[in-house]
C-alpha cells in the first residue's frame, strides 16, 4: 500500500510539473484572469496615488524622458516652468541645466532603479515613491492643487479596480474632464506590471462609462464578457478613458453660450492634456513614462486624428502622447468624398450663425431609449401611426437606418436586435447625455468639404504611428480603412467584425472573441 501510495504522489507530482510548464509556455495564458501578478517593488507603497497626484503640477507643460532617451534633449527642448519627469534607469550623460525655471523630477520605485549622473549638480529632485521621508519632503515644496476633485475607487472584482476623477483643463464651467482608470490590483492603489495600454475617447452624447466600461449594464453585471475595459484589464491590460466636459451637461441646462467655439481642436487638446496626466499617474505607480495607444470610437475617432495631427507639429519627442492609433468604426476621411460633407455641414453653421450652439440629438436618442425600455410594447408617440410600439420604434431608428443616419447602431431589424440584448441596448441609449458642441457636429462632416477650412487634418500625412482599425460590417465598415491610407504609417491592420453594427463593437454578445480578444493581441504587440 505504502509502494502505491509513493507511486500514486510520483504520479500526481509529475504531472502538475507538467501541466505547470504547459501552461507556463502557452501563449494565451489560459488562466491569466485568475491570477494576481505579484508587485515587483521592495516595500508597501506609502501613499495612495490619488493623494500625491492631488500635490502635482498637472497643468504645466510636461515632458517625459524614458530609460536609454536622454534628459539633455528634454531639458534643450524645455520653455520657462515646463516639468520634466524622468522614469527608472541609467542615464550617464553630462548634463548641462542652465535652466532654473524648468522643474526635474526622477521618479524611483524602488532603491537603485534611478541613476542620474550629476543629478544634485544639475537639480534633479529624485522623488523615492517607496520612501515616506522623500515623499513628506516632496509634498513640503509643492503647492495644493486639488487635482482630483470627485476621486472615486471602486473594486470590481478579481482583482479588477475602476478609478475616476475630474481635472480642470479652463476657466469655464465645463472646461473640465473626467478621466477613468481600470486596472487590475495586487493591493490596493498598487497596479501589477502591465502588458499594454489604452486611452479610449468615447463618441456622441456618451462618455467612457457609456460608451465601453458600462453601457447599459447594472454594476453587479459587469465583468469580462459584458466591458471592454473590465475584459482588457482582466489581460493585464493598462485602461483610461475620458468624459469631456460636454457630456457633464446638465438636461436642464437653457444656456449653451460656452459651446461657442467648441471643436474638434478643443476636444483633442483636452485629450492630450489628459494623456500626459495619465503618463504621470503610470510613472508613480510603476507602469513607466512611455506614450499611449489611443483609441477613438465613432465621433471620438475624429478626436483621435486630430490630437494626432496636432502632435505631428511636436519636435520634441518627450512631448508626444500617442504612439499608436486604434479607430473604431469611423471613417474621418472618406474616399472620392472632397464635397461630401459640405450641405451638411453648412446647414449646423447655419444654425451657429443663429445663436444655436447645442446639438440636442441626443436628447431625441435618449427619448427613443426611455420608452422601448421602460414602456415597450406600449405605442410609440414618436411615430404616431397606431400601430407601431416603443420597443420596434427602437429597432427602425437605432437598427434598421430608416431615418438615413448613414449606418446601423445595432444589428437588427423589425423584430429584434441581432447581437445586442435589447434589455442593454435600450438601457444604454436612454441614459444619452442631451447635448453636445453643434461645432463637433458640423466639423465632422467640413472636413470632408475641401471649401470648408477645418485645421485638424492638414497634417495627417505625417502621422507615422502603427494604426489598428476596427470596422463593423453593418456600420462603417471598410470605409475606415481609406483614412489610415492617408498616413505615412508602415503599420496598418484592418479588422472587419463581420455581422455586427456600430455599437455592438462594445456591447454585442461573444464582442469580446469577436472584436476585444483582436484589440488586447494588437496592445500586447504594440507596448
Amino acid at each position: 500500500m505504502k509502494t502505491f501510495k509513493t507511486t500514486i504522489k510520483k504520479f500526481m507530482t509529475i504531472t502538475l510539473i507538467g501541466l505547470a510548464i504547459l501552461l507556463f509556455n502557452s501563449c494565451e495564458d489560459p488562466f491569466e484572469d485568475d491570477i494576481i501578478v505579484p508587485d515587483s517593488s521592495s516595500s508597501e507603497q506609502l501613499i495612495s496615488w490619488n493623494e500625491l497626484i492631488n500635490q502635482l503640477d498637472l497643468k504645466s507643460e510636461i515632458a517625459f524622458v524614458q530609460n536609454g532617451e536622454s534628459i539633455q534633449n528634454a531639458i534643450d527642448a524645455a520653455l520657462p516652468g515646463e516639468i520634466i519627469y524622468i522614469e527608472p534607469g541609467t542615464y550617464q550623460e553630462k548634463l548641462r541645466n542652465n535652466k532654473p525655471d524648468v522643474k526635474i523630477i526622477g521618479f524611483s520605485i524602488t532603491p537603485n532603479d534611478l541613476v542620474i549622473n550629476n543629478s544634485i549638480e544639475n537639480n534633479i529632485e529624485i522623488l523615492k515613491l517607496y520612501d515616506q521621508k522623500s515623499i513628506d519632503d516632496f509634498l513640503k515644496n509643492q503647492v495644493t492643487t486639488n487635482n482630483n476633485s470627485d476621486f472615486t475607487r471602486t473594486e470590481l472584482g478579481a482583482g479588477i479596480v475602476h478609478y475616476q476623477f475630474n481635472v480642470q483643463m479652463g476657466e469655464g464651467e465645463f472646461d473640465i474632464v473626467r478621466i477613468h482608470r481600470v486596472i487590475r490590483e495586487s493591493r490596493p492603489n498598487h497596479p501589477i506590471p502591465t502588458k499594454g495600454d489604452v486611452f479610449m475617447v468615447h463618441g456622441a452624447f456618451t462618455g467612457f462609462e457609456g460608451t465601453f466600461f458600462s453601457a447599459g449594464m447594472e454594476s453587479s453585471d459587469i465583468n469580462a464578457k459584458t466591458s471592454s475595459p473590465f475584459y482588457l484589464a482582466s489581460k493585464n491590460i493598462d485602461v483610461w478613458g475620458i468624459d469631456m466636459g460636454w457630456t457633464m451637461v446638465p438636461d436642464d441646462s437653457t444656456d449653451f453660450s460656452f459651446m461657442e467655439g467648441w471643436g474638434y481642436e478643443k476636444d483633442a487638446d483636452h485629450t492630450l492634456q489628459a494623456m500626459s496626466i495619465a503618463r504621470t499617474i503610470r510613472g508613480i505607480t510603476g507602469q513607466g513614462l512611455s506614450a499611449l495607444n489611443l483609441l477613438g470610437f465613432s465621433s471620438g475617432n475624429t478626436v483621435a486624428y486630430a490630437a494626432a495631427n496636432i502632435e505631428t507639429q511636436e519636435n520634441d519627442m518627450s512631448k508626444r502622447h500617442i504612439k499608436g492609433i486604434i479607430s473604431v468604426d469611423n471613417a474621418f476621411k472618406v474616399q472620392n468624398g472632397e464635397d461630401s460633407g459640405c450641405v451638411s455641414a453648412q446647414a449646423v453653421i447655419d444654425e451657429i450663425s443663429n445663436g444655436v450652439f447645442q446639438n440636442t440629438n441626443g436628447q431625441f436618442f435618449q427619448t427613443v431609449g426611455y420608452l422601448a425600455h421602460e414602456l415597450p410594447n406600449e405605442l410609440s408617440p414618436i411615430f404616431g401611426d397606431g400601430s407601431t410600439t416603443n420597443i420596434q420604434a427602437f429597432r427602425i431608428i437605432l437598427a434598421m437606418d430608416a431615418f438615413g443616419f448613414g449606418f446601423q447602431f445595432f444589428g437588427g431589424d423589425f423584430d429584434t436586435l441581432y447581437n445586442s440584448d435589447e434589455e442593454r441596448a435600450t438601457r444604454a441609449v436612454a441614459n444619452y447625455s442631451h447635448y453636445m458642441p453643434n461645432q463637433l457636429w458640423s466639423e465632422i462632416d467640413a472636413v470632408n468639404c475641401t471649401s470648408m477650412n477645418v485645421t485638424f487634418d492638414d497634417n495627417i500625412g505625417l502621422i507615422s504611428v502603427p494604426i489598428l482599425y476596427v470596422g463593423a460590417e453593418l456600420g462603417v465598415g471598410t470605409a475606415g480603412e481609406y483614412t489610415s491610407g492617408l498616413t505615412s504609417s508602415t503599420d496598418i491592420t484592418n479588422h472587419i467584425v463581420p455581422g455586427f453594427a456600430h455599437v455592438d463593437i462594445w456591447v454585442g454578445e461573444n464582442a469580446d472573441n469577436l472584436v476585444w480578444s483582436k484589440l488586447r493581441n494588437w496592445l500586447k504587440n504594440h507596448q
